[in-house]
């Protein structure tokens, strides 16, 4: 569409790095700290690539 830009969070491609960091339990009872990446939509531009 005229007038729509790059999206600057993802340049345009529609897709970002996510992380997720959490404190989680495991079966001893211990908390560990866990950290979780993925590539998915860009959360600025929805996938778009465009703003």
């Amino acid at each position: 569409m005229p007038g729509e830009q790059q999206c600057g969070a993802c340049s345009g491609s529609g897709t970002t790095e996510h992380t997720e960091h959490t404190v989680e339990t495991d079966q001893d009872g211990n908390q560990k700290h866990v950290t979780r990446s993925w590539t998915g939509p860009c959360s600025q531009c929805h996938g778009s690539g465009s703003s």
